[in-house]
This record gives C-alpha cells, structure tokens and sequence, in this order.
C-alpha cells in the first residue's frame, strides 16, 4: 500500500464528478455546482460544459425552455430534436409558441441528407446555448 502512494496513483476526480453531473438530478446537480462555484467558478463552468448531454438538457424545466427558445432558432431546434424521444418533441413544442413549433415541427419532419449528422451538430449547439445561458445565470442548469 506505501508503494501505491510512493507511485502516485491517479484518480481523475474531474472525470469522476462531470459522469456523476451527467445522473444527477436537476436539484443535486445545482447543489453541487454552486459548491464548487463558490470555490472555483472556472472549474464549475467546465464541469458544466463537459457534462452536458443531450440527454441531460432534456430534463431542463419548462420555464429554461422557454428562455432558450429565444436563444435557438427553431428549425436548429428541430434539427436537434429529430434524435430525440417522441415524449420530449411534444414537450417542447406544447411549450413553444404556435410559430416558432410548427418551423421546429416541419424542419423536424422534413427528411435530408446526413440527417444524423445534421441532428447531432444541432444538438451541440443547442448544449453551447444552454451552456451560455447557464453561465449568464438565465437558466438553472
């Protein structure tokens, strides 16, 4: 055991904690970041960053939704949501305007070519968005 420590074994607790954010709840992971934030607000912004999925900006509430859609075009939002569970695309276009969900709706609609290629460049860049947003404090990520 004084050997390993001699050594310098390596844990990777940055790796550790953005797969952690990636299960958390909502709730638990506000809690955590603001920990961090108060100690270290550039290591809680990468955190951030490195820890968003596609999968977790879907759990964002109702109200941050409503805020990103003036950030995001609505046909990159119906980009993103092709790849997206059928319960979360009518999610966000109940939340979205009348307008703004029928240019997401076609455009999620409509085939094109790479489709998938496409879906998964829009989503980053709805991530960015949700990513800035978070960091300006408009949204609760």
């Amino acid at each position: 055991m004084e050997n390993q420590a001699k050594e310098g074994i390596f844990i990777n607790g940055k790796a550790q904690i953005v797969e952690m954010l990636q299960y958390m709840k909502p709730d638990e992971r506000q809690k955590l970041l603001g920990n961090i934030r108060t100690r270290n607000s550039v290591m809680a912004q990468e955190l951030i960053r490195e820890s968003m999925t596609f999968d977790v900006v879907e759990n964002l509430g109702d109200q941050d939704w409503q805020t990103i859609f003036s950030y995001i075009d609505a046909r990159i939002l119906g980009l993103a949501l092709k790849l997206s569970n059928k319960k979360f695309q009518r999610r966000l276009l109940r939340l979205a305007s009348r307008e703004y969900a029928e240019l997401a709706y076609n455009t999620m609609t409509t085939p094109i070519e790479q489709g998938a290629d496409q879906s998964k460049r829009a989503q980053k860049r709805v991530m960015e968005t949700v990513g800035s947003l978070s960091q300006k404090r408009l949204i609760n990520y």
